[in-house]
């Protein structure tokens, strides 16, 4: 594998002229350009403020979101801890032995398969 050969200070700042885009020729050239860079912040750029904005909205979406997560959970667990009534009441219900006893004796008609109409426990019409 071949390693990179050290560059030289002339390169170096030549390529530092290149990225810059300014000529550093003296001293003062070199701390006056160290300065402004100090002096800029990078919340100053616009792209670095739109970042910051959605990550501030983002965590308070977050934030709220937990909140409302934390108070569904606290609602149901108190209703999950409730302690439940069981009321016991006295009801008996109709027994229902036929269904003839439900539609009454007296309406109680069985239909032949000759289409006759005869109630078959007594003789007659109905």
């Amino acid at each position: 594998m071949n390693e990179p050969q050290p560059e030289t200070r002339e390169e170096l700042l030549r390529h530092f002229e290149q990225l810059t885009g300014r000529s550093l020729r003296t001293r003062a050239d070199v701390e006056a350009y160290v300065r402004e860079a100090s002096a800029r912040k990078a919340s100053d750029l616009p792209g670095v403020r739109r970042w910051l904005k959605v990550k501030r909205v983002t965590l308070l979406a977050l934030l709220a979101f937990g909140v409302m997560q934390y108070y569904i959970l606290d609602v149901l667990l108190e209703i999950v801890s409730m302690r439940s009534t069981t009321y016991f009441v006295p009801v008996s219900p109709p027994i229902v032995k036929s269904m003839l006893d439900m539609l009454g004796a007296n309406r109680c008609a069985i239909v032949g398969a000759d289409g006759d109409l005869r109630d078959r426990r007594r003789p007659g019409l109905l």
